[in-house]
């Protein structure tokens, strides 16, 4: 469907600063009566009327781009995408403080390339509603599923910080575990109506022991199917903002190969195509609603400002080179 467009004016009520042109104007036309008696007692011809109306046409015009500027016209655009009803999408990230390690200093760190197999996945993500979340030792929602792409993508952007949130206090060894995967089943993340619940896991799997037969029981008898993703390559260490590494040395307890045998989706984060397919192949084709709203909005209140600085630059110079040339 074509996005429908609409006017909107966002601080309606400061129009009203444009009265304040009023008194210039009334101010004008008293000078102009008074110069007329003048004129006429001393004989003098009347100026040009076309010169007067410039000047009147160019003070209710810059008045009423004044007003249009406070009052913030934006053209508001409303579009609709058709959503699955029977599907529902999580992209959960590992947090934890060891996806800051990268291969070397300045290098592209596992959070980062987390966030790029993010939204590869989310853009083909098919209309399916796709919510985010963080993961340390505890599983928390950034962001419920939602058919608008653009709120993804701005989560996915904009809030992914490591160690935000932060675990809960440290009873095991590790900042992350994967147990905390059942969460997503005990609590409300998906909603009841969604038959086909997915969650995308990216992580370096560097997590306290858990099970993987019992974690991936919990989890498909509430119809939710994980999908891993290992972000980690050899040899990566933390570096801080000198370049100097910490003592942090990556070590996954758990790996792709024992995932795969325990029956979880797994993957390496080099396999996105094989990752994308085997999501879509899952999800399958299925019922659509209508379509969700998305709306986006324009300001056009700069563009007028600068029309209204126009407009007052034409009706100033003239009059303060009169001056310089009178004083002249």
């Amino acid at each position: 469907m074509a996005p429908l467009a609409e006017i909107v004016l966002l601080t309606p009520r400061a129009a009203l600063v444009g009265l304040a042109f009023a008194v210039p104007l009334v101010a004008v036309g008293i000078r102009e009566r008074a110069g007329s008696r003048v004129r006429a007692r001393i004989g003098l011809a009347r100026p040009r009327r076309a010169s007067l109306a410039a000047h009147a046409v160019g003070l209710v015009a810059l008045a009423a781009l004044v007003s249009a500027t406070a009052a913030q016209p934006a053209i508001r655009e409303t579009s609709s995408a058709p959503v699955r009803s029977d599907a529902e999408l999580y992209l959960a990230f590992d947090v934890s403080r060891s996806m800051l390690a990268m291969s070397a200093p300045g290098a592209v760190s596992r959070l980062e390339r987390a966030r790029a197999l993010g939204l590869t996945v989310a853009a083909a993500g098919g209309g399916v509603p796709t919510g985010v979340a963080t993961l340390t030792n505890r599983l928390m929602p950034l962001l419920f599923p939602t058919g608008d792409e653009r709120s993804v993508n701005a989560v996915l952007i904009h809030s992914l910080r490591i160690m935000q949130p932060r675990p809960v206090i440290y009873t095991t060894a590790r900042e992350s575990s994967l147990s905390a995967l059942g969460l997503a089943a005990d609590r409300s993340y998906f909603d009841p109506t969604a038959r086909k619940r997915v969650l995308v896991v990216f992580t370096d799997l560097d997590t306290d022991p858990f099970s993987l037969e019992g974690t991936l029981a919990d989890l498909r008898k509430h119809r939710i199917e994980p999908f891993l993703v290992r972000v980690a390559r050899p040899g990566e260490r933390i570096f801080d903002s000198r370049g100097r590494p910490y003592a942090y040395i990556s070590r996954s307890t758990v790996t792709v190969a024992a995932l795969r045998q325990a029956s979880w989706h797994a993957f390496e984060e080099n396999q996105p195509t094989q990752l994308v397919a085997a999501i879509r192949s899952y999800l399958g084709q299925g019922p659509v609603t209508p379509s969700v709203l998305a709306e986006s909005q324009r300001n056009l209140a700069p563009l007028i400002a600068l029309v209204a600085l126009a407009v007052a630059a034409a009706l100033l110079v003239p009059a303060l080179r009169a001056g310089l040339l009178a004083r002249a």
